[in-house]
């Protein structure tokens, strides 16, 4: 069997790793020349030098908001580092280990973007371009895995009055270094991760900064930030709220996350793709439509190096004959089941894991009867997600326990 892998980096690799455990043939397409996705630094924001849209939002000095115990494959531990939450550095330096360890370099197809995935019949038609030369070919695979994450297009919201403003507006995925923002009163929009990450950074140097949030911020603001709710509208270079309250600003930095995008995927595979959702998938994983299509990483706010890991064993254990799914109608009359039509959460947040990471990564492993990621990772998880601190640092002691040191 003949598997195409769309993507180089973490989720990609990892598919990789797993599809040449299982003796299956690998292409690994990768449009930039380096592996590693969005790990990797790129100065540059736009457009490469290849005239690629740049997929990275790195930015200088950005250390992994997850220990590294919850960002490791299951078969490379970290060998190095003492402290648990590492460098971008680090980690894409974990990634080249392991992609040298399992030589998946040697089936990547680097500078070579796809720009159709189309299924023909009980095969996949890849249609790739080579980026310097502009040059496509069409390669057919008997199954797809879909690894190009979602850290590349920005979700805008929109803002009364945004084209009064005449200061510096930008998002997260074009952010490099807070020396732009010196001497600056600077309106940040969003306090997940990065924004709370990016606020405390741009303080340092920034005359003021103010943190619009809809709700409570994932880690703590610096105590130079001002918390403020969320922004009711723009007037020329005043941010009004919408508890009343104004700031004058003169720039705005939106931290307001990525929307799923799958530009090459054909209308023929089935997949519905808005901004926040990507369906139908069987787990989260499986085309309900085609289910030699899968997709790896989907999910949100989990263990993402374990999530690949398990994710991608499902799946080839569907291929390789070790499980075998539900049909097609027993799957859609499960989605269409009173108790499922009814989720407990918004479809916006249907990717979303979190404290239900554990109870996935169980149910994967118990349905395809395939390994366990062991519960001391959604342990530890649970934890981490609940103190948000990242200056601790941890051990993993089994399967079962970890302590902090």
């Amino acid at each position: 069997m003949k598997i195409a892998i769309v993507g180089a980096g973490p989720a990609g690799l990892c598919a990789g790793r797993h599809c040449l455990k299982e003796n299956f043939s690998v292409d690994i397409f990768e449009q930039t020349g380096l592996i590693g996705g969005t790990w990797n630094y790129v100065a540059c924001t736009g457009y490469d030098e290849d005239g690629i849209p740049v997929h990275s939002s790195m930015y200088k000095d950005l250390k992994a908001n997850l220990p590294k115990q919850l960002m490791s494959y299951e078969d490379l531990p970290y060998k190095v580092y003492q402290e648990s939450y590492i460098s971008q550095e680090q980690v894409l330096d974990y990634i080249k280990t392991y992609s040298k360890k399992f030589r998946l370099e040697d089936h990547v197809k680097f500078f070579k973007r796809v720009v159709n995935v189309e299924p023909q019949g009980n095969t996949w038609l890849i249609e790739f371009e080579d980026v310097r030369n502009n040059r496509r070919e069409v390669q057919f695979y008997d199954a797809v895995m879909i690894c190009n994450g979602h850290y590349k297009d920005a979700i805008i919201p929109e803002i009364s009055g945004i084209c009064s403003f005449q200061g510096d507006i930008s998002h997260s995925c074009h952010y490099r270094t807070h020396e732009i923002y010196k001497g600056k009163r600077v309106l940040i929009i969003g306090a997940g991760t990065s924004g709370c990450d990016i606020s405390g950074k741009i303080s340092s140097v920034a005359d003021k900064v103010y943190v619009s949030c809809k709700s409570k911020p994932f880690f703590p603001l610096p105590d130079s930030a001002c918390e403020k709710p969320l922004v009711k509208e723009i007037d020329g270079n005043t941010a009004v709220f919408t508890d009343g309250t104004s700031a004058k600003i003169d720039a705005i930095l939106y931290c307001t996350g990525y929307r799923y995008s799958f530009p090459f995927l054909s209308k023929k595979c089935g997949i519905n793709v808005t901004d926040k959702n990507v369906h139908p998938l069987y787990k989260q994983i499986i085309s309900i439509e085609h289910p030699t299509l899968a997709f790896i990483g989907v999910p949100l706010l989990t263990c993402y190096f374990p999530l690949f890991d398990i994710q991608a064993r499902f799946f080839l254990s569907t291929l390789n004959g070790h499980y075998k799914l539900p049909s097609k109608e027993e799957i859609l009359q499960r989605l269409n089941h009173p108790v499922a039509s009814k989720p407990s959460r918004p479809l916006t947040k249907y990717h979303v894991l979190g404290e239900a990471t554990a109870d996935y990564f169980e149910k994967l492993a118990t349905e395809a009867n395939i390994k366990r990621i062991p519960p001391v990772i959604s342990k530890l998880f649970i934890y981490v997600m609940m103190r948000r601190c990242v200056n601790e640092r941890f051990r993993i002691i089994d399967d079962e326990r970890w302590e902090k040191l």
